[in-house]
């Protein structure tokens, strides 16, 4: 079911960190430390980024659209300041969507949430969603916002000034962000029919005896062999189609939305072996009437030649190997 994972943290020179990086990083672009610098960020190959937006204020200038032109320009405010190697320079939220939602559903919710929180309130908002790490849990789709602590000034031609704040303040500023976004997700969630809810509360504050769990970050190389190892006798999860989308603004001021790389969730999980020699992926075995068999010979061979990359096709043919809850992919309509 889906879990509350929303995590605040500031961006800081102090700790070697760069908006500029890090805005790379969660695009999964390239982008240049300054204009005509031959120093860059690239994470083009990093993949697994599956949409990626700046979200503005009303009335915010045309620059402030190009993600390299918005984060140098904050970088050059900071240079200002007067303490520039010290400077905080904007809030990295990193939150856990729900995985009972499409991808266009959590684009819907991802976008509310920006808007209700950061944009209407005056502030310039690159977020990104990635998809599941392929060392993790599947359904670990997850959302990167990053937002200046500086809001665009009057003037529209760099960054006014900077938002402080005190522990207290901080605080309460967060509290408020992570109630927002227990009660947006859990209205989206009931709006698409699920009955899963999060709540941002601890274990203790909503009644629960049971202790909580420890983040142990990513695993230990034979722990995520055991894993793979289990999640191997799995009936597959339901298949459903991720698609990246690429918003883009022209010089005329139009706006397209460009769909590539599709992928389905299947791509995320690796079975057995280690990074440099991975084992191959056996055949699914599914229940079968709702009781646990193998498949027949013929069936192990036609999901092996074609039907693991068209599961809709190969369940037609095979309806008593569907397995429980699969449900067929639709294309989102972006």
């Amino acid at each position: 079911m889906a879990i509350f994972h929303l995590t605040h943290k500031f961006l800081k020179r102090s700790s070697g960190a760069s908006s500029i990086s890090k805005a790379a990083y969660n695009a999964g672009q390239k982008i240049e430390d300054n204009d005509g610098s031959t120093e860059y960020s690239d994470y083009t190959r990093k993949g697994g980024v599956l949409y990626d937006e700046i979200m503005l204020p009303s009335c915010s200038p045309s620059w402030a659209n190009e993600r390299g032109e918005l984060w140098r320009r904050l970088e050059a405010r900071e240079d200002k300041s007067t303490r520039r190697a010290d400077a905080i320079l904007a809030h990295n939220i990193d939150i856990a969507l729900p995985h009972e939602l499409t991808l266009e559903q959590n684009i819907f919710l991802a976008k509310d949430y920006v808007r209700e929180q950061f944009t209407r309130k005056g502030y310039a908002v690159d977020w990104a969603i990635h998809s599941p790490d392929p060392r993790g849990d599947s359904r670990n789709i997850h959302l990167h916002i990053l937002v200046p602590l500086r809001k665009i000034d009057a003037i529209g031609e760099s960054f006014g000034i900077k938002d402080r704040y005190t522990k207290q303040q901080l605080s309460k500023k967060v509290s408020g962000q992570r109630s927002s976004w227990a009660i947006l997700a859990n209205r989206h969630l009931k709006r698409y029919g699920h009955k899963a809810a999060i709540d941002e509360r601890s274990l203790k504050a909503q009644g629960h005896s049971r202790k909580p769990t420890k983040h142990r970050g990513i695993r230990p190389k034979s722990t995520r062999y055991q894993l793979d190892k289990m999640r191997a006798k799995q009936p597959p999860l339901p298949i459903a189609p991720i698609v990246r989308t690429t918003k883009q603004i022209h010089g005329d001021g139009t706006i397209t939305i460009q769909r590539v790389i599709k992928h389905t969730a299947l791509n995320n999980i690796r079975v057995g072996g280690d990074n440099k020699n991975p084992a191959p992926v056996p055949a699914p075995q599914p229940a079968l009437n709702a009781q646990p068999k193998g498949w027949p010979p013929e069936a192990v061979a036609m999901w092996e030649a074609w039907g693991s990359r068209n599961p809709d096709r190969f369940f037609t043919v095979w309806p008593e190997l569907k397995p429980r809850g699969f449900v067929a992919a639709k294309e989102p309509s972006l």
